[in-house]
């Protein structure tokens, strides 16, 4: 499961959630659009993953995984296709890309992966999800950097083109290995014999632990905080990643392809911090990796707004932001691994989906703000320092979370949902 969920992630990854970055300046400038309403669209796919996460944990906790992921992957495809025939104006590309392309990986790898490979495991959760994680970064170094040659010198139609065939000739046949639960197999997460047992001494080995039901979870502190972390954490990072290219491009002064380069740097740095954050997420405290994660990621914006291409201070200054952001970005799966651990695996689908729902819109808000600064003002330093401020308030949320009590078989659920 850690494989195929990996392989998947892979391409998703290179082409999709890091790879976008490559079709932001070509789609703007063939349709003649502004940055604000490129980002807007962009954005507005970034939050769709958030929008329509109530229903698809719903619809994965009620039918399975692969239910939900096969469908996805057949409406990515046919979206890539339409885009690479059919691109005539704005509206066009908005529709496309949001109801076809972003719909079906949004659906596919922010809801039907993650919440599939949380079934399997239980102690080394963070491990699993953090080798997921990590090869998609991979994903970007091996794919942003070929995508962008590709569309530089045959056009954005053979870039979308090519997408859709990784996604028909490689992720679709990987459907057929997919297994939901290991208990539809005869197994137990981590390879188990038995259900875990609760913790505190010889009485309580004897009784069995039991996941928290949604309205449990709702009751705690420690969901909120992880909730609000979240949002604040995508705040600070999604409006400067959407505009990550036009930033080192129209405002540091770098080729595209350099910044291909840089981003694709970023993502092998970022496949080593996956793997460690994922190693130390299964032995200390994550919310301690998250608060320092995000203190170094609001000190990178800082090195990013102050840095240049034209100086040796000023490029130290933005390699340093790429050296942080690539190792400290990792650390986002530490949510997940931490919402698992603490509410189980039943309700993770529809504990994941509110969560991603609530911050949806500061998902199309920060995006929009950061085009419109550039084309406003010409740069984009007053949508940098803001992303430094929310990744500061993020860790701060995390710093104060407090774990959950163990709930067990002996406890009473209020309900089953």
């Amino acid at each position: 499961m850690v494989a195929i969920t990996s392989v998947m992630s892979f391409f998703a990854s290179g082409i999709f959630f890091r790879g976008f970055g490559i079709l932001v300046i070509p789609i703007r400038d063939q349709l003649g659009i502004s940055q604000f309403q490129t980002n807007l669209v962009f954005s507005i796919a970034r939050a769709e993953g958030g929008l329509e996460g109530p229903a698809a944990g719903w619809l994965i906790d009620k039918f399975g995984n692969r239910a939900v992921l096969v469908p996805s992957l057949i409406l990515t495809v046919v979206g890539y296709v339409v885009m690479a025939f059919w691109l005539p104006n704005f509206w066009a590309f908005a529709f496309v890309y949001l109801g076809l392309v972003s719909l079906g990986n949004s659906m596919a790898f922010q809801h039907a992966c993650f919440a599939g490979l949380n079934q399997w495991f239980h102690r080394r959760r963070s491990m699993a999800i953090s080798i997921l994680a990590a090869v998609a970064s991979l994903g970007g170094l091996a794919l942003i950097t070929t995508m962008n040659l590709l569309i530089e010198r045959s056009g954005l139609r053979w870039g979308l083109i090519t997408s859709a065939a990784f996604y028909a000739v490689i992720l679709l046949p990987l459907c057929y290995w997919f297994r939901n639960r290991p208990e539809d197999m005869g197994l137990l997460p981590d390879g188990a014999t038995r259900p875990p047992a609760a913790r505190g001494g010889a009485a309580a080995a004897r009784r069995e632990t039991r996941d928290y039901t949604v309205k449990e979870a709702l009751r705690t502190q420690a969901y909120w905080l992880l909730l609000l972390g979240a949002g604040l954490r995508q705040m600070a990072t999604l409006g400067i990643l959407i505009s990550l290219f036009p930033i080192l491009v129209d405002d540091k002064g770098m080729s595209t392809q350099m910044a291909a380069n840089l981003v694709g740097a970023m993502s092998a740095i970022n496949f080593v911090s996956r793997l460690i954050m994922g190693y130390l997420g299964d032995r200390i405290s994550k919310k301690a990796i998250m608060f320092l994660s995000l203190t170094v990621e609001g000190f990178g914006y800082l090195f990013l707004w102050l840095g240049d291409w034209q100086t040796a201070v000023g490029i130290t200054l933005v390699l340093g932001f790429i050296m942080c952001e690539g190792m400290m970005d990792g650390a986002g799966v530490i949510v997940w691994a931490a919402l698992g651990e603490y509410f189980g695996r039943t309700r993770f689908a529809t504990l994941r989906g509110y969560i991603t729902f609530a911050y949806a819109w500061a998902l199309v808000a920060s995006p929009a703000y950061a085009g419109w600064v550039g084309d406003y003002f010409g740069d984009y330093d007053y949508a940098i320092i803001p992303g430094a401020l929310c990744a500061f308030a993020a860790g701060a949320c995390f710093l104060f979370i407090k774990r959950p009590p163990e709930l067990t078989t002996d406890d009473p659920a209020p309900d089953a949902r």
